[in-house]
C-alpha cells in the first residue's frame, strides 16, 4: 500500500473562500464608511491575507497532513489559497465598480490626480497620469489585476510563511537485514 500525501487543493479552496469572504466584508466596510482608496485602510487587507495564509498552513500541517508541512506544500497551498481568495474578492470589486457604484472609479482617478498635483506634476504629466489611471481602473482591468496581484502577493507571503510553518517528516533510512 502506497503512502499518499494529502492534496493541498481542498484546504486551499476552503481557506481561499474564507479569505475571499473576509476581504469582501472588509472592502464593503471600507466602501460604506467612505475610505475607498485610503492607503492606510488598504494595508489591513494584507493583514487579512497573511492571517488566512498562516491559518491555512497551520491547519493543513496540524489537522490534515499528520503534523507535517513540506516547504513546497506550504508555498503551493499559500499561492492557491491567495488565488482563490483573490478571485472571489476581485469578482466583488468588479460588481461594485461596474454595477453598484461606477462612481468609485472617478473617486480613485480624482484621488490619484490630487496626489500627482501635490507632487508637482506638470500638465503633460497630469494628462499622462490620468490616462494610465483610467486604463488600470476599468472594471475588467481591476478584475484581472486583482486576481494576478493576489497570486503574486500570495506567492511572496507564502515563501516566507512556508519557511516559518514547515515541518519536514522524518527520513527513514532502510536498514540492512542481518544475515
Amino acid at each position: 500500500m502506497e503512502n499518499q500525501t494529502p492534496s493541498v487543493g481542498k484546504s486551499a479552496m476552503t481557506y481561499g473562500l474564507y479569505m475571499g469572504l473576509a476581504l469582501v466584508v472588509y472592502s464593503l466596510i471600507i466602501y460604506l464608511v467612505g475610505l475607498t482608496g485610503n492607503k492606510a485602510a488598504g494595508w489591513v487587507s494584507y493583514i487579512i491575507i497573511i492571517a488566512m495564509l498562516a491559518f491555512a498552513m497551520m491547519n493543513f500541517r496540524d489537522k490534515v497532513n499528520g503534523g507535517y508541512l513540506r516547504y513546497g506544500q506550504g508555498v503551493g497551498l499559500g499561492i492557491l489559497t491567495a488565488l482563490y481568495g483573490g478571485i472571489l474578492s476581485s469578482i466583488f470589486t468588479f460588481i461594485l465598480v461596474k454595477y453598484i457604484d461606477p462612481g468609485v472609479i472617478e473617486q480613485i482617478v480624482n484621488q490619484a490626480m490630487e496626489e500627482a498635483m501635490a507632487g508637482g506634476a506638470n500638465e503633460e504629466a497630469l494628462a499622462m497620469a490620468e490616462k494610465m489611471v483610467r486604463m488600470f481602473t476599468s472594471p475588467i482591468a481591476m478584475l484581472l489585476m486583482g486576481i494576478v496581484g493576489s497570486a503574486f502577493i500570495g506567492a511572496i507571503i507564502s515563501l516566507i510563511l512556508a519557511a516559518i510553518f514547515k515541518k519536514e517528516p522524518p527520513v527513514f533510512e532502510p536498514t540492512e537485514a542481518a544475515e
